[in-house]
């Protein structure tokens, strides 16, 4: 046994006892969530059926709908700002574009959403820019 095969074996034995830290919508329990974010700054109902919504640092959310979270929003980092970022990131799925409804008597800009429904994932950015204002990661179904 060489020093290779000692490091892989410890390597595999340290990362097979860590806990997954991803969040699965749709699988994912409010109890899990809390155990890979921790306790939420705060939590709020919504009008859905046994809906809520668990904020976090960062401007990040996820919403839940009953005890199992099934959607999250997050601001973008880095590339991730960028609607050409995804536009790449998408370009192998049969994405949709479609114009969010602008708040009545609202002088905020106009949203867009790019969506790729195969991988649960949509961009939300201000029509007329290339700028990401959020994330939205949803439930494949």
């Amino acid at each position: 046994m060489g020093p290779q095969f000692i490091l892989l074996s410890l390597f595999l034995i340290v990362s097979c006892g860590q806990k997954s830290s991803s969040v699965k919508m749709g699988v994912t329990t409010r109890a899990e969530l809390v155990a890979i974010k921790g306790e939420p700054l705060k939590e709020e109902k919504i009008p859905i059926k046994e809906g809520q919504v668990m904020f976090y640092e960062n401007d990040e959310k996820y919403q839940l709908k009953g005890d199992v979270v099934v959607s999250s929003f997050k601001a973008p980092l880095g590339d991730e700002q960028l609607l050409i970022f995804w536009k790449h990131k998408f370009k192998d799925c049969l994405t949709i574009s479609k114009s969010l409804d602008k708040i009545p008597g609202s002088h905020t800009p106009h949203e867009m959403e790019l969506a790729c429904p195969e991988s649960g994932q949509s961009v939300i950015y201000t029509q007329g820019s290339d700028l990401i204002s959020r994330l939205v990661e949803y439930e494949v179904r």
